[in-house]
């Protein structure tokens, strides 16, 4: 077998952004302080279409829908940052049972990411967790419907 030196890059400068959307314009704010960006894992739901005449005598599925991907992140707290006034904003809106659906962005990081996915969601938790004599921590609760077929925020 052929030998190969690895390929792998190391993960830094990962981002996160979030959209508002109002009068046709978004605005975007980027979240700051995140220590891990799990990119959302949106596999559409088996759905079983067996019948008599199935071949081989096999089950057979076929994709279905997409489940909302219920999902959290793990960030430092910096309660007076921009990020995460809208964080607390948008949490705020859930809990009052009036969530607002914002774009939600995961990218590499760098001037041109290896990987950039933009989705519809919403912020449902902001939960600080903190311990004596260490950073304070928040984990950040989303619900994340659709992938957006492009990526809005490209180019800027």
């Amino acid at each position: 077998m052929p030998e190969s030196t690895s390929q792998a890059d190391i993960a830094y400068q990962y981002e996160m952004w979030i959209g508002r959307t109002a009068d046709d314009a978004t605005t975007w704010q980027q979240i700051l302080g995140i220590e891990t960006l799990p990119f959302p894992d949106q596999a559409p739901e088996d759905i079983d279409v067996t019948h008599f005449q199935s071949p081989g005598r096999t089950r057979e599925t076929r994709p279905g829908l997409l489940a909302v991907v219920d999902t959290a992140l793990e960030k430092q707290m910096w309660p007076a940052h921009a990020g995460d006034l809208l964080l607390i904003e948008l949490e705020g809106l859930t809990r009052a049972g009036e969530k607002e659906d914002v774009l939600i962005e995961f990218n590499t990081g760098g001037a041109t990411p290896a990987v950039r996915r933009t989705y519809r969601g919403y912020i449902s938790t902001y939960v600080p967790s903190d311990t004596v004599g260490e950073k304070a921590m928040v984990a950040v609760g989303m619900k994340i419907f659709d992938r957006q077929a492009s990526n809005p925020r490209e180019g800027t």
